[in-house]
């Protein structure tokens, strides 16, 4: 006859912070029956729950490994954008430039001035 009792009188708490009673197997030697496998122990709970720490450990920095490298490949498409959008932008204010110097009246310029402005504008054509 197999009868159970607790290790010890004291209450532990498991990861869940749920209480746990270990139990231990005391077997009759008279009986000829089967024997059911022991509860494990603290020692080896307390190692499984590390190496599954390690594990849980492991996996965060994968993933966080994984969320920098998306953060990295956002910034590097970020950066093309304003790279891109700059470049319109100063493609803009040159043609704008360029409308203003076609548009100039250059009759009243001095010749300097009105030699400048027409290579300017035979650039622009």
């Amino acid at each position: 006859m197999l009868v159970f009792r607790t290790s010890s009188p004291a209450v532990d708490m498991d990861e869940d912070g749920s209480p746990t009673i270990q139990q231990t197997r005391v077997e009759n030697s008279s009986s000829g029956e089967c024997s059911i496998p022991r509860v494990i122990g603290r020692n080896k709970a307390s190692r499984l729950k590390e190496k599954g720490k390690a594990n849980d450990d492991y996996a965060s920095q994968q993933e966080v490994a994984a969320s920098l490298r998306l953060m990295a490949e956002q910034n590097a498409i970020d950066g093309e954008e304003r790279n891109r959008r700059r470049e319109e932008r100063a493609k803009q204010i040159q043609e704008e430039m360029d409308d203003k110097n076609m548009e100039r009246n250059t009759s009243n310029y001095t010749l300097m001035s009105k030699a400048y402005f027409d290579r300017k504008k035979k650039k622009i054509l």
